[in-house]
């Protein structure tokens, strides 16, 4: 690969997904230069479609202004297909016979009533690789389970570790199976495309987004095994640190999080703190001790960061050597200095939005390529024609394609109402004061090149 390809150049991805998971997987590999080309029905749109709508002039065509989608989509080219007619699944056996990769995260019954299962797409290309993103996986009781993030933490098991103590079970906040599952599918993916170019096989993968969330529940897991205790939750705290919490700060709704894994850590928080006395302290002399007398030193603590901007406690402590971070809200993340010097955001112009931040699904830095958002999120089957074309189809085959309804780009009434948080209903000035991170402040416009 010589400097400036991405690894991914000349691999093509046909993408079913949906929601979260899957379009994450994909945008990875979209961003390291495959062609991904997604899939959505007319009558079926991806229901992000309808989230966060930032648009303050109206909701007219607003499929095409979802945040959420546009984050999870950039990079990306689309068709409109409607697979149930036979016209629609002959456009899409054409393309697997050129594709390397199928990504789908249907419930199993759905693929196979396409016909379109792995063995039937394996008699089209002998080598291809399909990964299914399903919440239960293709196989036992649970298989036919429609899944979502929310409900795949609990059913993980790792809703029943998180929370506070004498607590109920809680979610983590975000539905946090999905991108984990995403980021996993992906690794799959470029393991399956590394072993077809040594051997010329493909494969198929099959990712329970359930059971491929299990790992994170390993060490409750042997506990309960080795010991029969089953683990309590305990908040923010750790069993291997002491103190470890998310602290008070200055201003309004401002926290950092702390967390000392050993004496000398503590040694040098305490001192950082202006607290060597703590030192001497028997009641936090140990991990043992600290962990016993929690209360009072999270107390301790507090009364030091509730004084201090949740940005200055972090750069005291870590100057010190204590693992600490801010707890940055959206608007803290875009303007951070150490996303911006990272790139963690890229701005793309998206249609009928305008340049737009949208931040980067795969953070590491690479020397000899840049994986990034390289193009927009697509507008409904915006891609028809081109891919059509890609295929052979003639102006004329393809406006007969339209007019059957095979091909759209408009969805098929009723469209769901979008999803519009009160917050949105403001002047665009103001979004800023909300955190909403399509607002852009004047500054970081300038940096970017951004037109107001």
């Amino acid at each position: 690969m010589s400097n400036g390809t991405l690894p991914l150049e000349g691999v093509r991805v046909i993408d079913l997904a949906q929601v979260f998971a899957g379009p994450a997987c994909t945008r990875i590999l979209a961003d390291l230069g495959a062609d991904v080309i997604r899939f959505e029905a007319a009558s079926r749109m991806d229901v992000t479609r309808n989230l966060i709508i930032t648009d303050n002039d109206g909701i007219d065509h607003h499929w095409h202004r979802a945040s959420y989608f546009v984050v999870r989509n950039a990079s990306k080219r689309e068709m409109v297909l409607d697979l149930n007619k036979e016209d629609g699944r002959a456009i899409f056996r054409k393309l697997v016979a050129g594709a390397d990769v199928v990504v789908e995260s249907f419930t199993p019954r759905v693929m196979a009533n396409f016909g379109l299962g792995y063995e039937a797409l394996k008699a089209i290309k002998p080598d291809i690789i399909m990964i299914s993103l399903s919440g239960y996986g293709q196989y036992g009781p649970m298989r036919d389970y429609g899944a979502y993030g929310m409900g795949l933490e609990p059913a993980s098991g790792i809703s029943s570790i998180t929370g506070y103590k004498d607590g109920p079970p809680i979610r983590s906040g975000l539905s946090f199976t999905d991108p984990y599952s995403g980021f996993l599918g992906a690794g799959a993916l470029l393991t399956a495309l590394h072993y077809r170019r040594r051997t010329g096989k493909g494969q198929y993968i099959d990712l329970s987004e359930q059971e491929a969330a299990i790992p994170i529940m390993g060490a409750a897991l042997l506990e309960y095994q080795m010991s029969g205790r089953v683990t309590e939750r305990h908040g923010d705290r750790s069993e291997w640190a002491a103190p470890q919490g998310c602290y008070r700060c200055a201003g309004d709704d401002r926290w950092a999080v702390i967390s000392c894994s050993n004496d000398a850590e503590f040694e040098h928080m305490a001192k950082a703190m202006g607290h060597a006395e703590w030192l001497d302290d028997s009641r936090f002399s140990t991990v043992l001790a600290r962990h016993e007398h929690h209360d009072e030193l999270d107390a301790a603590i507090t009364e030091w960061t509730s004084r201090r901007d949740h940005y200055d406690v972090m750069h005291t402590l870590q100057k010190a050597g204590v693992k600490a971070a801010a707890v940055l809200d959206g608007k803290e993340i875009l303007f951070d200095p150490h996303f911006k010097a990272r790139g963690h955001f890229d701005v793309v112009d998206q249609p009928l939005l305008g340049k737009r931040p949208v931040q980067r699904h795969l953070a590491a830095k690479f020397t000899r390529f840049v994986a990034k958002a390289r193009r927009p999120a697509p507008l409904l089957g915006q891609h028809n024609d081109e891919v059509l074309k890609e295929l052979g189809y003639a102006d004329a085959e393809i406006a007969k394609l339209r007019e059957a309804e095979i091909i759209a780009d408009e969805p098929k009434l009723p469209v769901p109402a979008p999803f519009v948080s009160a917050a949105l209903k403001l002047p665009y000035d103001r979004y800023i004061e909300h955190g909403i991170l399509q607002a852009i402040e004047p500054d970081y416009r300038e940096q970017l090149g951004i037109a107001e």
